[in-house]
C-alpha cells in the first residue's frame, strides 16, 4: 500500500510528492495543512491503540472505552483532513484579499481563516481527550504511543493558535476577533491539560 494524502484538487498523492509540495516555493500547502496532517497521525495512533486493546483478552475491562475511542478516532481522521483542505482554501482567499491593497479590506477572509484554525484546535482537544481514555492500564509501550499522539496534537494546536493570531492581526473590529481568541484559549486549555474535558 502506498502512503498518500490528498491535494487541494482532491488528487491522491504519494507521501513523498506531498512532502515535495510542502517544501516547494509555492505558498500552499503551508503550515495549517501540515498541522492538520500532523493531527491526523495523532488520531490514527489513538485509533491503533484502541484496536490493540480490543484484541487483548487481558484488557477486557478497557474494551467498552476502547470501542468508543476507535469509533470516534476513525470518524475524526477524515474531518481533520477536511479541515486541512479548508485551511488551504481559506488561506488562498485571505492572500487574494490582502493583495487588493487599493481597496478597503473586508474582515471576512481573515475571520474565515481564523475559524478554520479554531476548528483544528478543537479537534486537537478531541484527540487528547480520546488518548486520555486509554492511558491507564495499557502499559508503557502502548502508553508511549498515546503520549506521542498527545505530543502531535499539542504541537498542531500550538501551530493553529499561532496561525489564528496571524489571521486576525490588524482587524479593526475587535469583537469577532476577541470571540475567536477566547474560544481558542478555552480549547487550548483542554489540549494542554489545564482543564479536564468531560467524558
Amino acid at each position: 500500500m502506498t502512503d498518500s494524502t490528498t491535494d487541494r484538487a482532491g488528487e491522491e498523492l504519494p507521501l513523498g510528492r506531498w512532502l515535495d509540495a510542502v517544501a516547494s516555493h509555492r505558498p500552499l500547502p503551508a503550515g495549517g495543512r501540515v498541522a492538520a496532517i500532523t493531527l491526523t497521525f495523532g488520531a490514527a495512533l489513538v485509533e491503533k491503540i484502541g484496536r490493540i486493546v480490543l484484541r487483548s483478552t487481558s484488557r477486557a475491562a478497557l474494551h467498552p472505552a476502547a470501542a468508543e475511542v476507535v469509533r470516534e478516532a476513525a470518524a475524526l481522521r477524515p474531518i481533520i483532513l477536511g479541515i486541512g483542505l479548508d485551511d488551504d482554501r481559506a488561506y488562498e482567499a485571505l492572500m487574494a484579499a490582502r493583495k487588493e491593497a487599493s481597496m478597503p479590506q473586508s474582515p471576512a477572509p481573515a475571520l474565515a481563516a481564523a475559524r478554520v484554525q479554531l476548528q483544528l484546535i478543537e479537534r486537537c482537544a478531541d484527540v487528547v481527550r480520546l488518548a486520555g481514555r486509554l492511558e491507564n492500564g495499557v502499559g508503557p509501550a502502548l502508553g508511549a504511543d498515546l503520549a506521542t499522539a498527545c505530543h502531535l496534537a499539542r504541537a498542531a494546536a500550538r501551530a493553529a493558535r499561532g496561525n489564528l493570531e496571524a489571521d486576525i492581526k490588524g482587524l479593526t473590529d475587535e469583537s469577532p476577533a476577541a470571540d475567536l481568541t477566547g474560544r481558542a484559549n478555552a480549547a487550548m486549555d483542554k489540549v494542554l491539560g489545564r482543564v479536564t474535558p468531560p467524558g
